[in-house]
């Protein structure tokens, strides 16, 4: 089986491209030297400015960072480190994207393949294929809370290859990742394995032993035998994907030994025919499989540029990428070309964009404001990001621009306790450098014990003040009476009893700020 990614592979040199037929052309955007180790993937939270790039990692120390562009600054502290990242073959940090909700919850994902076991899994073995949630810092946007990682899912994965790594939060605002063949393509037509598949899980940590929730209307929830989680299945090796502006899912689902496809549209429950089907070629027929929008022979017997694996993008939204809008653009791994096509158009109309260099793509991306980006992998310089831009100044602006952040003269800040002593009251403050709302949140768990089985939680109601500039104000929770005694009891009985807290402020000038944080609600001390 071909590796579309493997570890010590020299990439080429994108510097100095002369414009496409397109209008575009490509600049990079990552300083020489900032990235530690190869780059796999990007995502920007939504309504943020900044892109997180994530490293695939380093195979002698085991460890793969998250790293932040914040505009045209790079930020030199990593935003998250990770231990115990296997890169054998094509294993590695494959990706991370985070909630709709991200800006109040602070929480986001990670796909990452696990090297043997660690405190997430003491029992785990290399090759384990992992989705983790993690947060951000109460105190640091730019940094990850260290000690919040909690294991949403995870499958043992036996081969380095085929290992899938597309994860995105889609417009339903549901988590989609995919996973490969395992190297064996009766996995995909079975539905009682998440191998060759796209699925699609609710992430937030459930009550009870449970990582995710399985949607309710998830195709085969109902299908005896069949794992609730599978979205689209009949894949060998959906690599990367994408939504499209208008919902639609989009895969470049990586071929065997002559096609590469594009595989598109509403997916649902629908199987892709692999490894019956290899693009459009198929050894019989079978009115259940769903046929690609486009595929490509790898000896480019049709005309549409070779190759040997697909790096599958996404549909362009930069107006001012002249005859790119509307337009979905991908690359092959082999041969270092963007091309695009047209899902709409019977056939794919496909062109090639002009934009070519030496070697190996690895991934595409969009930021908050729609700007489209390719990340090359490989050795010295060339490892970055890199933007499609209408000219090499880079200028040019996006359709949209990202909310702007305060001016440096204002400030937001949250004060959430680490520790608190239950009663009726669970005070948090706020301060403003100019007037402004104050609005606080609190979710209370309390984990199991021996006595309960699951933990449970309470949601306190909502806190709202109107703080004056520079003047440090109080938000009151109110516990209900009846729990406090309760409560008491869970911890003397064995459970951690937390809140979990976020505070939005927003000022008059209508820039705001949050924080998040959680405290440990304890037992009065005796006297």
């Amino acid at each position: 089986m071909k590796r579309i990614a493997a570890a010590g592979v020299a990439i080429f040199c994108w510097l100095g491209l002369a414009g496409s037929a397109f209008g575009a052309e490509l600049v990079k955007v990552t300083p020489d030297g900032f990235f530690q180790a190869d780059v796999s993937y990007m995502a920007s939270p939504p309504g943020d400015g900044r892109i997180f790039v994530a490293e695939r990692g380093n195979g002698d120390t085991h460890r793969a960072s998250i790293r932040i562009m914040d505009g045209s600054t790079p930020v030199s502290t990593p935003f998250l480190t990770i231990g115990n990242v296997d890169t054998e073959g094509e294993r590695g940090l494959m990706s991370l994207a985070f909630p709709p909700d991200y800006e109040t919850s602070g929480l986001f994902y990670v796909f990452w393949i696990a090297n043997g076991p660690d405190t997430l899994d003491p029992s785990g073995q290399a090759g384990d294929i992992r989705i983790v949630e993690y947060r951000r810092s109460a105190d640091n946007p730019n940094l990850a809370d260290p000690d919040h990682a909690r294991l949403v899912l995870e499958t043992h994965h036996s081969a380095s290859n085929h290992n899938g790594g597309f994860m995105a939060f889609g417009p339903d605002g549901r988590l989609y990742f995919s996973i490969g063949d395992n190297a064996d393509g009766d996995n995909a037509q079975s539905l009682g394995n998440l191998f060759g598949k796209v699925m699609r899980i609710d992430p937030a940590d459930p009550s009870g032993p449970a990582g995710y929730t399985i949607p309710a209307d998830n195709p085969f929830v109902s299908t005896s035998g069949a794992r609730g989680e599978i979205w689209t299945y009949g894949l060998r090796n959906p690599y990367r994907a994408s939504f499209a502006p208008d919902g639609r899912l989009t895969i470049g689902d990586v071929g065997n030994g002559t096609w590469e496809e594009v595989d598109a549209g509403d997916l649902k429950g629908k199987n892709m025919g692999w490894p019956t089907c290899e693009g459009f070629a198929c050894d019989g027929s079978n009115s259940s499989f769903t046929a690609p929008v486009f595929a490509y022979d790898h000896h480019d017997e049709d005309g549409y540029g070779g190759g040997c694996a697909i790096i599958g993008g996404h549909v362009v939204e930069d107006p001012s990428l002249t005859g790119l809008t509307g337009r979905y653009v991908y690359a092959d791994y082999c041969g270092g070309i963007i091309h695009s096509i047209d899902l709409d158009t019977p056939g794919g109309d496909f062109h090639s964009t002009g934009l070519t260099g030496y070697g190996n793509p690895v991934a595409f991306g969009v930021d908050s404001a729609g700007c489209s980006y390719l990340l090359q992998s490989g050795g010295g310089d060339t490892n970055g990001l890199y933007r499609l831009v209408a000219d090499q100044s880079g200028t040019v602006a996006c359709p949209y621009p990202p909310e702007q952040p305060p001016s440096p003269d204002v400030t937001y800040n949250s004060f959430i306790p680490r520790r608190a002593v239950i009663g009726k009251r669970l005070k948090v403050g706020a301060r403003c450098s100019l007037a402004c709302a104050a609005t606080a949140t609190a979710k209370v768990k309390v984990s199991r014990n021996r006595f309960r089985k699951k933990p449970s939680f309470i949601r306190l109601r909502p806190v709202t003040s109107s703080l004056a500039a520079d003047i440090r104000g109080k938000l009151v929770f109110r516990i209900p009476a009846r729990r406090v005694p309760k409560l008491k009891k869970a911890i003397r009985n064995g459970s951690r009893v937390t809140a979990r807290v976020t505070i939005k402020m927003v000022g008059e000038d209508s820039s705001g700020g949050s924080g998040t944080s959680t405290i440990r609600l304890v037992r009065p001390k005796r006297r």
